[in-house]
């Protein structure tokens, strides 16, 4: 863990789109986002349904702020895409329009201090894989990226033994199993 000279103010939280309100991701993003929001932290996430829409959905409980990013409805793509969620939408704050998938993940990846990283599929290895890039290249004025829930440690560890990362590109990964542990994670690393 290395600190940052980034102010954080907005967290951006990526997982599965396909998850359901009886699951524990689901149940993990809502209660974290709960947590986050009530400290004053704004959510960010793509307006879409699962982890995105329980942020939103654990935001509002407690009178936080929620923008959203989605893809215009006259460009989604088809198939295997989630879509937009239009109740998490309807509690947006805040609502931006980009053109296609990639526009919306780099506007997530501008709007966001710091990137909470939950349980999902190739969209979120895609956005881990990005906003993780940026970090280390922005080494020591970066935006953190925060690993929610169980198993995470795990597989960054057997990714790092795979591949070659450097030292930098480790000490901008974090790692948090509830709210708590987050808000502690950004306090420590901004103060």
């Amino acid at each position: 863990m290395i600190k940052t000279s980034k102010k954080i103010k907005k967290l951006a939280f990526f997982g599965d789109g396909q998850t359901g309100e009886s699951s524990d991701c689901f149940k993990l993003a809502y209660e974290t986002a709960k947590v986050v929001a009530k400290e004053g932290y704004v959510v960010v996430n793509g307006g879409g349904p699962g982890v995105m829409l329980a942020s939103s959905l654990g935001a509002k409980e407690v009178g936080g702020k929620v923008e959203v990013v989605v893809v215009k409805s006259v460009s989604q793509p088809k198939g295997n895409y989630e879509g937009q969620s239009e109740k998490n939408v309807r509690l947006a704050d805040k609502i931006y329009e980009e053109s296609n998938y990639v526009e919306r993940m780099n506007k997530l990846a501008e709007m966001a201090d710091a990137f909470l990283i939950f349980k999902g599929g190739t969209g979120t290895i895609a956005e881990l894989g990005y906003v993780w890039s940026v970090a280390k290249f922005e080494h020591g004025n970066h935006e953190p990226v925060i690993m929610v829930g169980k198993g995470w440690k795990k597989i960054i560890n057997n990714l790092k033994r795979f591949l070659k990362l450097e030292k930098i590109e480790m000490d901008v990964i974090n790692f948090a199993n509830n709210g708590n542990e987050v808000v502690k994670i950004v306090r420590k690393i901004t103060g």
